[in-house]
């Protein structure tokens, strides 16, 4: 059985946060705001990238990922 490892990167100069969730194909994406969501063929999030991102300003982009929650009944935690 293959254990996929969640991976958290940031580029600063791009300001992109992005979270792999687990390594696949992503087949299919959402847009909402400065934050995409890729799914992969079965539908299961791959990927959540937030765009100019700034952790002083990240209590901005916590409501597109709120939206994202709600929609696919997902709990989101946010510390």
């Amino acid at each position: 059985m293959k254990k996929n490892i969640s991976k958290i990167s940031y580029d600063k100069k791009s300001g992109v946060l992005s979270i792999e969730i687990k390594r696949a194909k992503s087949s299919d994406s959402d847009i909402r705001g400065n934050v995409v969501i890729d799914y992969d063929k079965n539908g299961e999030i791959v990927r959540i990238n937030f765009y100019d991102f700034s952790f002083d300003s990240f209590k901005d982009s916590q409501r597109p990922l709120k939206e994202f929650s709600r929609d696919l009944k997902t709990p989101l935690s946010v510390r």
